[in-house]
């Protein structure tokens, strides 16, 4: 019997340390991002002479960095940023953004779709495209390497 005392408080010690590296596990959002597998913040600026109003916005793959979502109105000429992160093993973060002008400075450019999609795949390279722009717009986009990727995208007038 004497031994059974201390074989239970080496198991109810391991038991706590296990559920301490489970609680861990548990963080919230924006510390989550500090040690997501994989995330892509992108970097946006507005150089279309239009305001832009976000349409629609989703992640296929991954979750919002908390508090980091696509803005709902992006004025001319503004920079604004949004993230989005891995939320569980061996996964990445994808998603996109799609916005329509309005308020341009040339009428003609009212009502046109800017879209922006970025993939950041747990395993292969990683991807963006602007598929779905009116092409009234010059896109230039840089950046978006690594695991935690920085992606600069802008649109212009053409």
């Amino acid at each position: 019997m004497r031994h059974i005392a201390p074989r239970l408080m080496v198991t109810a010690a391991m038991a706590a340390i296990g559920l301490g590296v489970l609680g861990a596990g548990t963080a919230s959002a924006d510390q989550v991002s500090i040690n997501a597998a994989r995330s892509t913040q992108v970097k946006f600026h507005n150089g279309t002479g239009c305001q832009l109003n976000r349409q629609s916005h989703g992640l296929d793959h991954g979750i919002w960095t908390q508090g980091q979502e696509p803005p709902a109105t992006v004025y001319n000429t503004w920079d604004v940023s949004w993230q989005s992160e891995s939320n569980g093993f061996m996964t990445g973060t994808e998603g996109s953004v799609t916005y329509r002008t309005s308020n341009c400075e040339e009428d003609w450019r009212n009502d046109r779709t800017i879209r922006f999609h970025w993939n950041n795949p747990y395993a292969g390279g990683n991807g963006y495209d602007t598929d779905g722009t009116d092409n009234t717009f010059r896109k230039v986009i840089e950046g978006g390497g690594g695991n935690n990727a920085l992606v600069l995208w802008g649109e212009y007038k053409n």
